[in-house]
């Protein structure tokens, strides 16, 4: 494959390289799973960009460009970005085929909201437990394996793909963001041990998005939740585990989460909801609802089924190849 570069001329509040995370071995030697925190949006740019689902892409907060210096499919998606190929405007959720020297800027309409870029091809870094993902809380991935977030003026190199695929998704495959629905969560175990009323109380609250918020996860404010005094063990956590501390005031663990914790845990937000939580900024109202595990199968296998339509579906439905 011929080789590109990416030059980076502003990379935003943070900007990182991101694939589908580490995987269960990794974890058990202490990384963290990492990876896109928005996999939904994550996976539809790669395909896009006719790449492998779990190809690396970029996720940047706030707004960022860059330029290429030969010819490169690109797309991008998130909530409400505003997208340019040398100062015009372009479709986000499309490829588009940028020549050398073009630029592309993106800026989405809230800050905190993450935007995923895909490119046509493989980008080079080091690969470390199995995934090119940047963790800049554990200072692992990146060009010196150091964590380093993507800072101005620095370059990637990409394997890049010789075709150039035209895509664009429907308006009807695109996420949904909104909030207004409740988040499904999946009850565990350990919710037998809040009283009754608690969890009643919790699933009938509104819960806001603080600033206290990362890629490890989500602190929320609003009714606290008492727990009873009980000794538990240091247990894996999930992506989507509603945690409560001390002060009774819910956190979800996220993509960067730290493996093990023994914070007392009443659910998992269903693996279908988090990609609306991790698009959430500070001020959001989050409310939730219990699922039952076997309705939270039954609402993923319909929702992974739409999505086998767009990423099984030929590019004569989008457009021809070029």
């Amino acid at each position: 494959m011929p080789m590109g570069e990416i030059a980076i001329t502003e990379p935003g509040l943070q900007l990182l390289v991101v694939d589908a995370g580490r995987d269960t071995h990794a974890q058990e030697t202490g990384y963290c799973a990492s990876g896109a925190l928005d996999q939904l949006s994550f996976e539809l740019v790669n395909w896009l960009c006719e790449n492998d689902l779990d190809a690396p892409a970029l996720e940047c907060m706030g707004e960022m460009q860059l330029s290429v210096s030969a010819e490169t499919t690109v797309a991008v998606g998130g909530p409400s970005v505003s997208v340019w190929q040398n100062d015009e405007p372009v479709p986000a959720w499309q490829s588009h085929s940028l020549q050398a020297g073009d630029t592309l800027r993106v800026k989405p309409a809230r800050m905190g909201t993450k935007t995923y870029i895909g490119f046509g091809g493989i980008i080079d870094l080091p690969v470390v437990q199995g995934s090119k993902s940047i963790v800049t809380r554990e200072g692992v991935g990146g060009r010196n394996n150091d964590g380093a977030s993507i800072k101005s003026g620095e370059v990637l190199l990409v394997e890049l793909h010789q075709h150039h695929p035209q895509r664009a998704l429907k308006d009807n495959e695109k996420p949904d963001y909104s909030l207004e629905k409740p988040l499904d969560v999946v009850v565990g175990y350990q919710h037998e041990h809040f009283d009754n009323w608690q969890q009643q109380l919790f699933f009938a609250s509104e819960y806001q998005v603080t600033n206290d918020i990362s890629r490890m996860g989500y602190r929320l404010k609003g009714q606290a939740i008492a727990y009873p005094d009980t000794d538990l063990y240091s247990e894996g956590i999930n992506c989507g585990a509603i945690q409560f501390p001390g002060d009774g005031q819910p956190i979800i663990m996220l993509a960067d989460r730290q493996t093990l914790g023994g914070y007392p845990k009443i659910g998992c937000v269903a693996d279908y909801d988090l990609y609306r939580l991790a698009q959430a900024v500070p001020g959001d109202t989050i409310t939730f609802q219990s699922i039952s595990s076997d309705n939270a199968r039954a609402k993923w296998l319909l929702r992974h089924r739409l999505e086998e339509r767009i990423f099984d579906s030929e590019d004569a439905d989008n457009g021809d190849d070029t």
